[in-house]
């Protein structure tokens, strides 16, 4: 077969690919995973998805209805974001990470809702998941404002009575989020929107040299230096617009919402990042676990990862949000999680328990049972799904001949049947007239 043009040969080579079975109903993936040393490990990932809405009685108490086959949401192929990637909250990370040493708890299209189910100016919300216990406060809009009563100081207002508040990462501390005037400053300074003169473009790369750097804790928050955005905005009108503009200040610095618990924020420089969903991939501190990837690492290293990756970097929980693999039956709790008028008080219920594993059968006749150990659950506040992803990780070297995917107890024992047994021996038959022909 042909190969395209542009193809490059590869630099590492791929273990034999085994023969994968799923005898389960759920949304399931085999790929492969090279590590920084080069070793090769086989993957398997498995999501199932739950009913929030939808509780069962148990022995043990209640639990989330298992959704059907034909309901069950699929693998996520890649990143998910609110809005524009990187410039505003992400709501899934892509489900193929490779492997993570702990367990992601992640609540996504999050809302509080006030107590009542009146507009309040601040109200606690909270959730419970097995070990982790999480409380902070939520209060309606608020912005810096310049007034003549200030004598044009910034001054921030005072929370507006609300409802419900987004739970997303723009409304936490952080930012200025610049990284759509950043872009455009960029494109205006290098000739690509518009017919700017030399003199315009000068003043474009100006304007963006003058701008803040990231909040690398929080670069799409706000809070922070609460003039940038305005001044930013009115620069980028003078190029796109032909003309000077005075930009809305008043609207374009907004204060965060998103406020630790019994710790109001009242303009402080430096101030906790309080979220319930997935961190950044280029986020501090997470970013900094992915290694260095520079100069020296594509000359020696690439593909690979760097030699100083760190695989807690596939974790994407906030550190307070990341767990030991749970084994089924926490007890989650949410409290103004849901609305008044559907459900008054703590919203509660059990993690499903689920006898996922993995069999793996060796060419050489031995079998065993790979754990399919929980690494992420997502619990999807907008639509009321739970999401449970397990991950198997197997060395290549093991020489594996096939992997099944199944629901079999914990501490189930399994024998040799007659075609493994067949098969073991024509492998060692096979490797013994290769070492003879050596």
């Amino acid at each position: 077969m042909a190969h395209p043009s542009h193809a490059l040969p590869s630099p590492i080579d791929a273990a034999s690919v085994p023969e994968v079975i799923n005898h389960t109903q759920w949304p399931s993936q085999y790929f492969q995973h090279v590590d920084p040393h080069g070793d090769v490990f086989h993957v398997m990932v498995s999501r199932t998805s739950y009913s929030m809405l939808d509780l069962e009685p148990t022995e043990a108490g209640m639990v989330p209805r298992l959704l059907s086959a034909q309901e069950q949401p699929p693998l996520c192929q890649a990143d998910q974001f609110l809005g524009e990637p990187n410039e505003t909250s992400t709501v899934q990370e892509s489900d193929f990470a490779p492997y993570k040493p702990k367990c992601d708890v992640l609540l996504v299209n999050a809302t509080a809702h006030s107590p009542t189910g009146q507009p309040m100016q601040r109200w606690p919300v909270g959730f419970r998941f097995g070990s982790i216990e999480k409380r902070f406060h939520v209060t309606g809009p608020r912005r810096y404002t310049r007034s003549i009563t200030t004598l044009g100081t910034l001054q921030l207002t005072e929370p507006e009575p609300a409802k419900h508040v987004p739970l997303r990462y723009e409304l936490a501390f952080g930012g200025p989020n610049l990284i759509r005037q950043e872009r455009l400053l960029q494109a205006c300074a290098d000739g690509e929107i518009g017919t700017l003169t030399d003199q315009q473009r000068a003043q474009a790369r100006k304007a963006h040299g003058d701008l803040p750097p990231f909040f690398s804790a929080n670069p799409i928050g706000c809070g922070r230096m609460p003039d940038a955005i305005p001044d930013a905005e009115a620069a980028l009108a003078t190029f796109l617009a032909g003309g000077t503009a005075q930009a809305d200040g008043n609207v374009l610095r907004p204060a965060p919402q998103i406020e630790a618990f019994e710790k109001p924020y009242n303009g402080q420089s430096d101030y906790p990042v309080i979220g319930v969903g997935p961190i950044g991939r280029w986020w501090a501190p997470r970013v900094a676990l992915a290694g260095t990837h520079d100069d020296n690492w594509k000359k020696t290293q690439w593909p690979k990862s760097p030699r100083d990756h760190d695989y807690r970097y596939w974790n994407c929980a906030p550190d307070d949000q990341q767990i030991d693999y749970p084994q089924g039956g926490e007890e989650v709790v949410l409290v103004h999680f849901t609305s008044a008028s559907r459900h008054t008080g703590p919203y509660r219920f059990l993690l499903p328990r689920q006898d996922l594993q993995l069999l793996v059968r060796l060419h050489v006749g031995v079998l065993m049972f790979a754990p399919m150990n929980i690494d992420t659950v997502i619990l999807d506040m907008g639509t009321g799904i739970l999401s449970i992803v397990r991950r198997a990780v197997v060395r290549a070297k093991t020489d594996v001949r096939q992997l099944e995917l199944g629901t079999w107890p914990a501490g189930t024992g399994v024998q040799l049947d007659e075609a493994m047994q067949q098969a073991a021996q024509a492998h060692r038959k096979a490797k013994g007239a290769g070492s003879h022909g050596q």
